[in-house]
């Protein structure tokens, strides 16, 4: 039951041109009627017809429609960034003046109960530095079986989360540390060997900056400092950016399942902070594939740096 929650964290909303999915998103966000709302938009692309209008839209959309009493920062580019830098700069604008958030991107529609969820676990694990940040959905839900209603992962799944500036300072866009820590143990500790090497490879191209995405950033920042992060056991948020149009969620993999359910109060703690390693082999399973591939490609000096995005496009 919600009747007496009051959302008091701030909320991030990170928008690009797409007014429809930014409508369903927004409308949770309205009806959670956060204390405190930043906008993270990042601007036209020069090149591409009708964009600017598009992009003019959404922002005119939020402005527009913001009916409660709300305390509103906006952060809008003023030429086309990318998602990974326009994303990655705004958080770090938010966590600049924010201790903790919440954010959504414009296609991740969460369920009404998404907000009390972050907002309890931020608070329960806000002293813990052993946790990265808190995630609303589980795509890989059919992995975990256990019977919490959350787990332990070194995965960070960015489809509505929630987390700390405390944490947010370990992030590092540019992968900065990579050199020296090509050949650290601690990512062959944590990734089975077809995972090691897809990943391994993605970082490369990052550093080199060959590809645009933030995400897998924030998953190397949490392996190299040994973090957890916190998955739902059911999903609480549905990804509605499937799309040719989108940036990298081209199509839904045929193994990834979106069903998303309310989270069901009181929360169940864990007794204890413990890495849940059965998932996440489940998840590297089932997520990379093609690891091997990319070793051998990887030993013949062949190009290794397409590997998971390409692959996203081809599906």
């Amino acid at each position: 039951m919600q009747e007496n929650f009051v959302l008091t964290t701030a909320v991030a909303f990170c928008v690009f041109k797409s007014l429809d999915t930014t409508k369903q998103v927004f409308e949770r966000i309205r009806e959670a009627k956060p204390p405190k709302l930043y906008i993270v938009a990042d601007a036209a692309r020069g090149h591409v017809p009708g964009e600017k209008e598009k992009v003019d839209a959404v922002r005119s959309y939020i402005e527009e429609h913001i009916d409660w009493d709300c305390e509103v920062h906006k952060n809008y580019a003023q030429d086309n960034m990318g998602c990974g830098r326009r994303i990655s700069s705004g958080l770090s604008w938010v966590f600049e003046q924010e201790e903790q958030a919440i954010i959504l991107e414009d296609d991740c529609v969460p369920d009404p109960t998404f907000f009390r969820y972050c907002q309890e676990m931020l608070e329960y694990y806000k002293d813990d530095e052993r946790i990265m940040m808190i995630s609303g959905n589980n795509p890989y839900a059919s992995c975990y079986h256990g019977d919490e209603d959350y787990l332990f992962s070194k995965v960070p799944f960015i489809w509505g989360w929630a987390s700390w500036r405390r944490a947010w300072k370990l992030y590092d866009y540019d992968l900065k540390t990579l050199p020296e820590n090509r050949k650290s143990s601690v990512f062959k500790r944590v990734l089975p060997t077809k995972a090691y090497w897809v990943y391994m490879a993605e970082y490369e191209s990052l550093y080199r900056h060959e590809f645009d995405t933030w995400d897998y950033q924030l998953m190397y920042a949490g392996i190299l400092h040994d973090k957890l992060n916190i998955a739902p056991r059911e999903s609480h948020v549905f990804n509605i950016g499937f799309s040719e149009e989108a940036t990298h969620t081209f199509r839904a993999p045929k193994w990834m399942k979106q069903e998303v359910r309310p989270v069901r109060f009181p929360i169940r703690h864990r007794e204890k902070v413990q890495w849940d390693e059965a998932f996440d082999r489940g998840y590297f399973k089932a997520a990379n594939r093609h690891g091997l591939i990319v070793k051998i490609k990887s030993m013949l000096g062949l190009d290794v740096n397409k590997s998971v995005f390409e692959k996203l496009k081809s599906r």
